[in-house]
């Protein structure tokens, strides 16, 4: 971390929050990279990009006490999308289906495409033995490229990301057609929360060091 870097995880006064820039930090990205923002200012002035915003700020109305799905299905009223993709981890196979059953009893059409469709291993990336859980035996591979190919083709007008792996979901992100939407993410060591590593750092066990860096 340099002065030179924007550091917005350490502004307490979150000025741009109230359109107030009078005190921006150093660091405010405002200051260090205010072509950047002027650049991507001016892709709201693109219509789709346009109405992709505006129906983002539609969902604050009204957001107080609606949890998560609920917005998802609220945001995808507003875009006009009937027809959602869902790509999830087959370890969340209950979970897909009780979202799957949520979303299609509230008048959406769903496909979903689970973790292990085309029935890839490690060799097909040539993961070396030496990097396999068990050298010499097949070593199951999620297909997130194989997620994003199906679901597209199937004509989903958004997808929505349930469990995938660190690194499967920025596969699937990538190479996704559609938009792209989470509902939650894999963290089986603390059911689904990974916020809670950070909510318990202080604990006398934790593995996590939040203690601020030192310049």
């Amino acid at each position: 971390m340099t002065e030179m870097d924007v550091q917005c995880g350490y502004c307490g006064k979150k000025g741009c929050f109230r359109g107030d820039m009078t005190q921006a930090p150093e660091f405010c990205p405002s200051k260090l990279e205010p072509e950047a923002l002027k650049e991507a200012r001016g892709k709201l002035e693109e219509p789709e990009t346009r109405g992709l915003a505006q129906d983002v700020a539609r969902t604050w109305r009204g957001m107080a006490g609606k949890n998560r799905i609920e917005l998802t299905m609220e945001y995808a009223r507003l875009r006009g999308y009937n027809r959602l993709g869902l790509a999830f981890c087959v370890g969340l196979s209950q979970e897909a289906e009780l979202l799957s059953n949520a979303l299609i009893n509230e008048g959406f059409e769903v496909i979903s495409a689970g973790c292990m469709c085309g029935s890839l291993c490690s060799d097909d990336v040539g993961l070396p033995e030496e990097d396999k859980i068990m050298a010499g035996r097949r070593q199951p591979m999620c297909n997130p490229i194989g997620q994003a190919a199906v679901l597209d083709k199937e004509g989903s007008q958004l997808n929505i990301m349930l469990g995938l792996c660190v690194g499967d979901d920025v596969l699937f992100i990538k190479h996704s057609k559609a938009p792209v939407t989470v509902i939650a993410v894999k963290d089986f060591a603390l059911a689904h929360n990974p916020l809670g590593a950070l909510y318990t750092s202080k604990a006398l066990f934790s593995r996590l060091n939040t203690n601020r860096p030192k310049k």
